[in-house]
């Protein structure tokens, strides 16, 4: 006998019917194309089912029977052996986990072979489609799906071995810059690169799932310390980190990871996945391209951060957004010669907000964008009003990180002057120096596009972080911003600024003394050669109306 032949179990208690059986399925004299077990209790069967390899079980219509077979074994398929005729009871049997039912007339080696073959290529692609509907098509990881499944299985499994896991929330870093730069395309390839990565970098028996757009998570399993979480994190970011160069471009990737751990941060999956998800919202905060620990006191706060970043989106349709403008004047005469337009939010509960209190959460959730846009347009439409009555002064506004890193933002910005029938000159937009420093390359190129266009390109906070000296000399730069609190701290402070004003006026650049509160420190920077002044001393922040109707108060210098 052929030992390639297929293993076949027939479960039969009547024995009439069971010799019948053989006898149709082993005609005598021809050759054996099937190796045929006997069984006639059920007890017996499920045992040597469990227990022993069979390719196939040729059991009668008992739906008991076939419901057992398929709770204890998963590989073996199932035949059910038919005395009725309709659909109905077949339809039952397939239900209950039949791979195929047979009337018992119609069965010879032919029909059987021939239900063998249909049962496992049904096998095979019901196989395929749950394989499919518990990955990711992009990466190839496990979906939400898997991810559930798997972190229900560890719940059990950790409350039976009283041992721990991990769950690590991961999120990718300005992903959505990269996006809108280069194309969905190469985001793809970014991400299936990722993926690549963060299989290389955990262990065999761990699981790693993309729940987002670009955001995975994974789950540690049979963690005995929490520092364990930590030194996997840690390797991740930085593994992360490393250079991508994709078609030609050159990419940098950073990742930020909130960690929740079994038991101690959660008993249960939503626990467990909420918990890590806070953690990697305080990861963000923090400056990202780091890890957190879940933290229950840091619960209240996380509360109250995600009801503003969910009032931000709130607020900017439903016009809650305000803009107050600032005079700065001439250090010779006291003349208003600008105002910089800064954002505030009417926020319907918590009063007037400064951006200190959600500019970093309009960062985090990507609606700086926006928000950046809507500030533009609004400062324009004030430039015109005040324009129109007959105020000559100039209008500064901060860009952000992310509005440098839109490759077509001096292009919008032109759009928006045009629109709004405004001079170039007339517009001073204000870049931080350790945004200059982080993003030298990008923020040449904007600000050689922006001078193309007319506009006024300045440093703010300048003298912070010692380094953009080489850059003020080579770009298109008009002038500095310098913290005038530094001149009340001590006389090295007031050093310090003395040489930063004197080395920007060799490279001619003008100078602009913000968070002006005395009238010393507007005398000390006067004397220092200082071209303007901001602060509350100077004038407080206003709105467009009071801009339009009072004059800044001039102080006793000049």
């Amino acid at each position: 006998m052929d030992s390639g032949c297929p293993k076949l179990l027939l479960v039969e208690p009547d024995p009439v019917k069971r010799q019948q059986l053989l006898a149709t399925c082993q005609p005598a004299g021809a050759p054996a194309d099937f190796v045929i077990d006997l069984c006639t209790r059920r007890s017996e069967a499920l045992k040597r089912l469990s227990t022993e390899n069979f390719d196939a079980c040729l059991i009668p219509a008992d739906l008991d029977l076939l419901r057992g077979i398929r709770r204890g074994v998963n590989d073996t398929l199932c035949l059910v052996i038919s005395d009725k005729t309709g659909h109905h009871a077949d339809a039952e049997a397939i239900e209950a986990g039949a791979d195929d039912v047979l009337p018992r007339n119609d069965i010879c080696p032919s029909s059987l072979t021939r239900a063998l073959v249909h049962g496992r290529c049904r096998r095979l692609r019901g196989d395929q489609l749950a394989l499919e509907a518990r990955q990711d098509p992009l990466t190839g990881l496990a979906n939400r799906a898997r991810l559930e499944e798997e972190l229900d299985r560890m719940l059990l499994h950790s409350a039976r071995s009283h041992t721990g896991f991990a769950l690590l929330y991961i999120d990718l870093d300005y992903f959505k810059q990269i996006n809108d730069s280069f194309g969905h395309g190469l985001g793809d390839l970014l991400l299936a690169v990722i993926a690549n990565r963060l299989r290389r970098t955990m262990r065999q028996n761990d699981l790693i799932a993309r729940v987002g757009g670009d955001e995975f998570v994974a789950l540690l399993s049979d963690l005995h310390d929490p520092n364990d979480a930590a030194l996997i994190a840690s390797k991740i970011i930085h593994t992360l980190s490393e250079p991508i160069t994709l078609n030609s471009h050159h990419l940098l990737i950073s990742a930020s990871v909130g960690i929740a751990t079994h038991p101690s941060h959660g008993q249960t999956a939503t626990e467990l996945l909420q918990h890590a998800d806070q953690a990697l919202y305080r990861a963000k905060a923090a400056g990202r391209n780091g890890y957190s620990f879940y933290s229950p006191q840091d619960d209240t706060y996380t509360r109250q951060n995600l009801d503003i970043e969910q009032g931000l989106r709130t607020g900017l349709l439903e016009g809650e957004f305000r803009l107050h403008y600032q005079p700065i004047v001439d250090t010779r005469h006291g003349d208003t010669v600008a105002w910089e337009a800064l954002l505030r939010w009417q926020h319907p509960r918590l009063g007037l907000l400064t951006p200190d209190d959600f500019l970093q959460l309009a960062e985090h959730s990507g609606l700086i964008l926006p928000m950046g846009h809507w500030v533009i347009g609004q400062a324009l439409q004030a430039l015109r009003q005040w324009q129109a009555a007959g105020i000559d002064c100039r209008l500064a506004i901060n860009i952000s990180d992310r509005e440098l890193k839109q490759p077509r933002f001096a292009d919008q910005l032109q759009q928006l002057l045009v629109k709004s029938k405004v001079p170039a000159h007339m517009l001073q937009l204000e870049l931080r120096e350790s945004t200059l420093l982080r993003h030298s390359q990008q923020a040449s190129k904007l600000c050689h596009a922006l001078s193309a266009l007319g506009v006024s390109i300045w440093l703010d906070r300048f003298g912070e972080e010692y380094g953009a000296f080489g850059y003020l000399s080579r770009l298109p730069i008009q002038g500095i911003k310098l913290d005038g609190r530094f001149i009340e701290e001590d006389s090295a402070s007031g050093d310090y600024v003395r040489n930063l004003i004197s080395l920007s006026r060799s490279m001619d650049k003008r100078i602009t003394a913000s968070y002006i509160e005395t009238a010393d420190s507007a005398r000390q920077v006067s004397h220092y050669g200082g071209d303007f002044l901001q602060g509350f001393w100077i004038g407080q922040p206003r709105p467009i109306d009071q801009v339009l109707n009072q004059s800044p108060r001039r102080s006793q210098i000049w």
